[in-house]
This record gives C-alpha cells, structure tokens and sequence, in this order.
C-alpha cells in the first residue's frame, strides 16, 4: 500500500485539493482548469485518485487549512476533511493558515526577518499575524489601524496576505505552495485519533 496524503487549502478563497507522498506533490488541483473557483472536493479527489492511479485506501494524512481568511470556503473544506477522516477513520491534523504563508514567504537565509501577515475581515477589522524563526508568533483578530501601528514599530519586514500596508511593497502571495502543506504534516506530531479541523473565525463584537 501507497501511503499518501490528502491536502486541502481554502482560506485565502481559491479552493485547492492536492494529493502528496513523501516530499512529492503527485496531483494538484489548481492546475486543472476544471476546478476554478470549485468546492466540489469530492470530484477533485476523484480526479485526483484517477489522475495517480490509487485507491481511496492509501489515504493515510490529511492535512487542512483552518484559516483564518474567507469563512465559507474554510468551512467548507473543513467539512470535507473532517467527513473523509471519519470514513477513513483517521485524524485531522489542522493547519494555521497563517503558518504556511509565513513559512510561504520566510527566507532560509534569515530567518529572523518577520513576516508580517494580513488578511480582510469585516471591516474595518483584519487578521493580523507575524511570523518569524521559523514560526508564527503573533496572531490576532483586530481593528485594522491598531494592526498598522503594530507594523510601525517593526524596521524590516515582508509581507504576505491581501491587506496592503502604506510606504510598503505588496503583498508577496496570499497562497502557500501545497509543498508548503505536505512538510508541514509531515514535521507535525501525529494528532490525537478524532482530531478534526475547526476553522479560525472572527470575534464578533
């Protein structure tokens, strides 16, 4: 048997499903045109399966973005993974959106350097985080200008999300690579059998 793992990322509100094995991603779906802007996870696994020649039985990890970003989409592929790990009778391991765009962005070469990262919200709220050594530091839902005045007080930084900030150069991305996922599942401690993904939301005042 082939173990693989199944990935899911839908926060940054492109739905993306990607198989991996080992360090290898075999089949993604954002490079099938078929799937623009879909949420139909099923036929995007089924394609996925078909595209590798495996059956739904070496699904082995599943791996799914919880945000935060766009609630609906997260959800969704939250859903999914949480019902297929079911099924499968497997765990979920459940991965901060915000993680994977800081280790997206971060440079090997100086790994102290943040990355500061924003997405929208409702206004005039966004989700801010900052990312540095290789881990995410920071993170909370806030009113955008206090965000700005966290930002000042940082002399060098990148950026990724799509908030973009004054007197700086646009955001870098507002996607990880699925590579992205699959190292993160694999460097991650297995998660406790029923572990499912709960989406990062909003705190609604």
């Amino acid at each position: 048997m082939t173990e693989l793992t199944l990935l899911l990322q839908a926060s940054n509100g492109a739905p993306v499903l990607a198989l991996g094995r080992d360090s290898e991603i075999l089949f993604d779906s954002s490079q099938n045109n078929r799937f623009d802007g879909s949420r139909d996870y099923r036929a995007m696994l089924e394609s996925g399966l078909q595209a590798i020649d495996a059956p739904l039985s070496d699904i082995r990890a599943i791996g799914c973005d919880i945000g935060p970003g766009g609630l609906g989409v997260t959800r969704t592929a939250a859903a999914f993974a949480n019902g297929l790990a079911f099924t499968l009778n497997l765990p979920v391991h459940a991965l901060p959106a915000f993680a994977l765009l800081g280790a997206a962005v971060a440079g090997p070469a100086n790994p102290a350097r943040p990355v500061v990262l924003l997405r929208r919200a409702a206004r005039p709220h966004v989700h801010f985080g900052i990312y540095s050594e290789n881990k995410l530091v920071h993170y909370e839902h806030c009113v955008d200008r206090f965000a700005f005045d966290e930002i000042t007080d940082l002399t060098d930084f990148d950026l990724a999300g799509n908030v973009p900030v004054a007197g700086h150069a646009a955001p870098i991305t507002n996607t990880a690579d699925m590579s992205v996922l699959l190292k993160a599942v694999q460097s991650a401690p297995k998660p406790a059998p029923g572990a499912r993904a709960w989406p990062i939301v909003e705190v609604l005042e």
